[in-house]
C-alpha cells in the first residue's frame, strides 16, 4: 500500500501534464474548464465546429505555444481568455457567425492574426495592445476600426471586405516586411501610417484618405487603385519599385517632392480629374516603363534623365509632345499622342489590375494570423 500512493500521485501528475499538451479539441465548456490548471499549453488548441451554443472561457492559461483556432464554430457567442499573454502560432477565427465578444485582457504577443467571416464583430478593444504579430489578416468582418493594434513591424497585412471599416490608425508601425493590402472596405475609410518608413509592397483600393508622411522607401509595388481621395502626398518618399495610380476618379494632385527613383514601372492611368503631373520634381530614373494616360494637359519632369523602358503618354487634351521630349533624357520607345479619344496604356497593365512587383513575388494573401480584447456587437452584415 505504501508504494501504491506514490504511484498514483505520479500517474496523476503525468495525466495533468498530458492534459496541457496538444493538439486538443474543445467540444464544450467542460473541456475548456479542464485546462484551467495549465499555465502553459504546449501545442495547438482547437474549438470544435459543432460546439453547443454559448460562450467559451479559457481560464488560467497564460501561454499557448501553438495555434488557437475556431473554424466554422457557428454557435460560439463569446470567447474569453483573461490570463492569456501569448499565442505562439496563429489565432484563427473563421466563420464564427454568432461571435459577439472576444475578450483577451492580457494578450500582447501572437504569431499571426487571421479573422475571417465574423459578421457580428464590430469592434477591437485591446486592453494591453497587441505589440507583436508576424502577419495580420482581417476580412469579411463588421469592424469599424483597428484600434489596439500596436505593432512596430509586421510582415503581411491584409485588410479587405470589411464594409463598415472607416478608420485604420496603425500609428506604431514603422516597417512592413511583406505586403500591405487594403481593399473593399467602407468608402470613407481613412488610413493613417504616421510612422511607417519602409515597406515591401503596398496596395490601396476604395480608400478615402491615406497618410504616409514618413514613408521613405518601398522595395516592390506601391499602388493606388479606385480610391476616393483628391490628394496623395508622400513628402519623404525617395524610391519605389512599381508605382501605380489608376482609376482614382477624384484624384487631382500627386505630391512626391523627394522621389528620385522608380525601380519598376511608373503608371498613371485613367484618373479623370488629374490634369497636371508636376509633383515629382526630383525624379531621375525609371527602370521600367513610364506610362501616363488620361485627361492630362501638363507634365513636368525637370530632373528625369532616363527611362529604360517605353515612354508612353496618351491624353485626350492638347499637349506639346516636342517640349516634353526636350525636357527628359534618354528613353526607350517614345510614344506621345495628344487629343486621343481613347488613350491607351503602354506596356504596363491598366488600373483594373496591378503590375507584378519588380522586386517581390506575387501578392497572394497569406494563410495565417492573431488578437486580444475584442468586443463585438450584433449588427446586420452586408458584403
Amino acid at each position: 500500500m505504501k508504494f501504491l500512493l506514490p504511484a498514483l500521485a505520479i500517474a496523476g501528475l503525468a495525466a495533468g501534464q498530458n492534459s496541457c499538451k496538444g493538439p486538443k479539441t474543445i467540444e464544450n465548456q467542460g473541456d475548456a474548464a479542464a485546462l484551467s490548471s495549465c499555465k502553459k499549453f504546449d501545442g495547438d488548441l482547437n474549438i470544435d465546429a459543432q460546439l453547443p451554443r454559448g460562450e467559451i472561457r479559457l481560464e488560467g492559461i497564460q501561454e499557448i505555444t501553438g495555434s488557437l483556432s475556431a473554424k466554422g464554430t457557428q454557435n460560439m457567442t463569446a470567447l474569453f481568455a483573461p490570463q492569456l499573454r501569448s499565442i505562439g502560432d496563429t489565432f484563427l477565427l473563421s466563420g464564427a457567425i454568432e461571435l459577439r465578444t472576444i475578450q483577451f485582457d492580457s494578450l500582447t504577443q501572437v504569431g499571426a492574426i487571421d479573422f475571417e467571416t465574423l459578421p457580428n464583430c464590430q469592434q477591437l478593444a485591446f486592453t494591453k495592445g497587441v505589440s507583436m504579430a508576424k502577419n495580420i489578416r482581417i476580412t469579411n468582418t463588421d469592424l469599424a476600426n483597428l484600434k489596439g493594434i500596436e505593432l512596430k513591424t509586421v510582415g503581411d497585412m491584409e485588410i479587405t471586405n470589411n464594409p463598415n471599416l472607416m478608420e485604420a490608425d496603425v500609428a506604431q508601425i514603422t516597417n512592413i516586411t511583406g505586403y500591405a493590402s487594403f481593399s473593399a472596405n467602407h468608402e470613407d475609410l481613412k488610413i493613417s501610417f504616421p510612422n511607417l518608413e519602409s515597406a515591401l509592397n503596398m496596395t490601396f483600393r476604395n480608400v478615402s484618405s491615406i497618410e504616409i508622411p514618413s514613408l521613405k522607401k518601398v522595395d516592390g509595388l506601391l499602388g493606388f487603385y479606385s480610391n476616393f481621395f483628391e490628394d496623395l502626398k508622400a513628402a519623404n518618399l525617395t524610391s519605389t519599385g512599381d508605382l501605380v495610380f489608376a482609376d482614382n476618379g477624384d484624384l487631382k494632385n500627386i505630391s512626391l517632392p523627394n522621389l528620385e527613383t522608380v525601380r519598376g514601372a511608373f503608371q498613371i492611368a485613367n484618373n479623370t480629374d488629374l490634369h497636371d503631373i508636376d509633383g515629382v520634381p526630383k525624379l531621375k530614373t525609371v527602370y521600367g516603363a513610364l506610362d501616363f494616360t488620361g485627361n492630362i494637359s501638363k507634365v513636368e519632369l525637370p530632373s528625369l534623365d532616363q527611362v529604360r523602358g517605353e515612354f508612353n503618354l496618351q491624353t485626350t487634351e492638347k499637349f506639346d509632345c516636342d517640349a516634353l521630349q526636350e525636357q527628359v533624357g534618354s528613353v526607350g520607345d517614345w510614344v506621345c499622342k495628344p487629343q486621343e479619344q481613347n488613350p491607351q496604356t503602354g506596356t504596363t497593365p491598366t488600373g483594373s489590375d496591378k503590375p507584378k512587383p519588380s522586386n517581390a513575388g506575387a501578392l497572394s494573401p497569406p494563410v495565417g494570423m492573431a488578437v486580444l480584447t475584442l468586443l463585438c456587437g450584433l449588427i446586420s452584415f452586408a458584403l
